[in-house]
């Protein structure tokens, strides 16, 4: 019982970080649960045709005769090569969600299609509640919003056929589908909230991957991620900026490595905040830190690691008092080239008093 109440109180914990997510983050989640089950309902939606087309057993057995409904039932083909003609050159997760639910829709159509050619259609019964079975599938890689839709349009179906079907036993149809479609869709609740908490575990991991462990900024994985055949994936022009801590060797030798430590994460933590959202700060080694600062003149760059530079050295909160020296250099498509050239400038600030700015032209 106790377990239960705690994942119980799990799932409403899940709700809630689901609820305060950022636009781009749904975004991110729903593009990521279809990307990761798309295969899924290819093969799903796959076996869905063929169980449909292989209900001509069934019809034989109601009619005597596969003749009137063989078009009906074969008529799933057309759509199901179109599906997987489309299914993979489309890179937008809306339009894999929409084309699910149409191939889903298309069962169903071809069903009450072969439905019309049968003697006895107390059966649709019972065959429509297997529509369910799809559509819980779909519910792995849907929104709840497009599971509520897809059953709206389900429903019109049934009612429009019954125009021409004419089902004797609509009240059993109907009795049967609803409770279902509420168990679907909760069981898509469940469901969603079940991927959200793999793709939070997902993404932690992949954080901690290219987060270095004490300052919690980027690590060298981070850069290989970022850097292409010494292209970096960023906006040019951009500034490159190699900085270190001055005579953070004596820091440790005076003060412990605790108080190292505490000035690196004080240091990372200061720069972070310094700069824009989408620039990059990541531990190159040591005391050492690399500052990719995307779509960033050198003349900008030079004025922000030197507000830098001037902010640490007066800031009463470092855990002791230090200084910083740095080198920049422009970006222009080459990163070795601009890395390279700004450690150079870096070792020019340092050998020429450091608490400085060096920038190479």
């Amino acid at each position: 019982m106790i377990s239960n109440v705690l994942n119980i109180r799990y799932l409403l914990e899940l709700c809630k970080k689901l609820k305060n997510l950022g636009t781009d983050q749904k975004e991110d989640f729903i593009r990521y649960n279809v990307r990761y089950y798309q295969f899924f309902m290819t093969i799903a939606l796959s076996g869905g045709c063929l169980a449909a087309i292989m209900c001509l057993y069934s019809d034989y057995m109601l009619n005597g005769t596969i003749m009137p409904t063989l078009i009906p039932r074969l008529s799933l083909i057309i759509p199901l090569g179109l599906f997987l003609f489309f299914n993979n050159k489309i890179s937008n997760y809306k339009l894999n969600i929409a084309l699910n639910h149409t191939m889903c829709h298309f069962v169903l159509l071809s069903t009450i299609w072969a439905v019309y050619h049968l003697q006895d259609k107390t059966y649709f019964a019972a065959g429509a509640v297997t529509i369910h079975i799809i559509m819980w599938t779909l519910g792995f890689s849907s929104r709840i919003r497009d599971t509520i839709l897809s059953y709206v349009i389900y429903f019109v179906e049934i009612f429009i056929s019954n125009t021409f079907n004419h089902y004797d036993n609509m009240d059993i149809i109907l009795a049967l589908n609803i409770p279902c479609a509420f168990a679907v869709m909760f069981a898509q609740i469940i469901l969603t909230l079940i991927t959200f908490d793999h793709y939070l575990a997902i993404k932690q991991m992949e954080k901690e991957n290219v987060t270095d462990e004490l300052t919690q900024v980027g690590n060298r994985a981070l850069l290989e991620e970022i850097v292409d055949n010494s292209s970096v994936k960023i906006q040019s022009p951009a500034a490159l900026i190699m900085l270190d801590i001055d005579h953070f060797k004596n820091v440790n030798d005076t003060n412990g490595h605790i108080v190292g430590d505490n000035v690196l994460k004080y240091l990372a933590d200061y720069v972070t905040k310094s700069v824009r959202k989408d620039d990059y700060v990541i531990r190159y080694g040591g005391e050492e830190f690399l500052v990719i600062l995307n779509n960033c003149t050198i003349n900008e760059g030079t004025k922000t690691i030197n507000k830098i530079r001037k902010g640490i050295s007066k800031d009463p909160k470092s855990p002791v008092p230090i200084t910083i020296s740095a080198g920049i250099a422009e970006y222009t498509g080459d990163y070795n080239k601009a890395l390279k050239l700004a450690d150079e400038a870096l070792y020019e600030a340092k050998n020429s008093g450091r608490n400085k700015v060096v920038v190479h032209a």
